[in-house]
């Protein structure tokens, strides 16, 4: 497998999230495990322990998200 195939793989994974998915199933353990201690209607969902996972954005949303970071690094 040669590195450009592993990115779309990669990007395959991030887009789509094929199951299984370790996280999601981590989370739903986590949620599960702390339900009989949250009051009513409270209880995380699963998609609560999930780190970066997030839907592809709008390329306008990713050029804001690159500009603020340019800014940032700038020191302005």
């Amino acid at each position: 497998m040669d590195s450009r195939e592993f990115a779309e793989w990669v990007a395959i994974h991030r887009h789509y999230h094929p199951l299984p998915d370790e996280w999601r199933q981590t989370g739903l353990l986590a949620s599960a495990s702390i339900a009989p201690y949250c009051r009513r209607g409270t209880t995380p969902k699963a998609e609560d322990f999930v780190p970066i996972i997030k839907p592809p954005q709008h390329e306008s949303q990713i050029q804001e998200a690159f500009a603020q970071l340019a800014k940032d690094l700038a020191g302005d």
